[in-house]
């Protein structure tokens, strides 16, 4: 399949193109420079690729928890390719025209309205980043750090889903992560072997934070180690859905978000006018 891949949940965004067996990747840690920088690289690396947006089978994102800015310029460049097209259905309808031997102002007129939209996926971000260690003889704990001690973080084990995606202060994610691992199986609970792995680029930000406020005693907490990404896990689950059948992204949905916003939190906490 020929699709392309962005994450910008986090300032260091990435950008994957695959047509069929060849893969091309971008990865950009510059900061909050995201904005100039996304549409620039989304060409280069379908170039790199071999790919134009029109041949593309479908994208997906990582559609959130994360940035608030990074995931609505995320969707914007995906919802921007799908609403394009692509070219299968403008292909078909030309085809047919030719039979059927139309003039060229109505081949043109065909082609033109012909254009199928490219399907867009969302995939939680922190399942994207669990995907790779969804084997790892452990709890996988993905996270993403939402700042002032908190973190957004989901937990699993043996691939299931043990503690859900929400935006968690430090205490009371020890606590919820420690009580589902309590509430184990004893077979499961043998497979935890009393270890956490927390992956995802800011792993080592969580961990140096448990162990600054004392967290998780009695638990080996082991980060994610390096840089190593990739977006091979958006591709995967994305094709996963397609084979279910599931469908993807409507018109109107968008990012998830799993706090309100720093101007709607500003709003809220400013007093009313008498």
């Amino acid at each position: 399949m020929k699709a392309l891949a962005l994450d910008t949940a986090i300032s260091c965004i990435q950008i994957a193109a695959k047509n069929d067996d060849y893969l091309a990747s971008l990865t950009l840690d510059i900061g909050m420079r995201q904005s100039e920088k996304l549409l620039p690289a989304i060409d280069y690396v379908l170039k790199q690729a071999d790919l134009t947006p029109g041949d593309l089978d479908y994208t997906v994102l990582t559609q959130g928890p994360g940035s608030f800015t990074g995931l609505r310029l995320g969707f914007a460049a995906l919802k921007a390719i799908e609403l394009f097209g692509g070219k299968k259905a403008a292909d078909e309808n030309s085809s047919q025209a030719q039979k059927a031997g139309a003039n060229e102002n109505s081949f043109q007129d065909q082609k033109a309205g012909g254009r199928s939209k490219i399907p867009l996926y969302g995939i939680n971000s922190l399942d994207a980043y669990a995907w790779p260690f969804m084997d790892f003889d452990g709890i996988v704990l993905p996270i993403i750090d939402a700042h002032k001690d908190k973190f957004y973080a989901k937990a699993f084990l043996n691939g299931s889903e043990i503690l859900p995606c929400d935006d968690w202060d430090l205490r009371a994610l020890e606590e919820k992560v420690l009580a589902a691992s309590e509430s184990l199986s004893q077979d499961q609970k043998l497979a935890a072997k009393e270890t956490i792995l927390v992956c995802g680029l800011e792993a080592k930000a969580f961990v140096d934070a448990c162990k600054e406020n004392d967290l998780f005693k009695g638990k080996k907490i082991i980060a994610q180690r390096g840089r190593a990404i990739s977006l091979e896990s958006l591709f995967a689950l994305a094709e996963e859905k397609i084979s279910k059948g599931l469908s993807p992204l409507a018109d109107y949905d968008g990012p998830q978000y799993y706090r309100a916003s720093e101007a709607e939190r500003n709003v809220a906490d400013a007093p009313s006018a008498q």
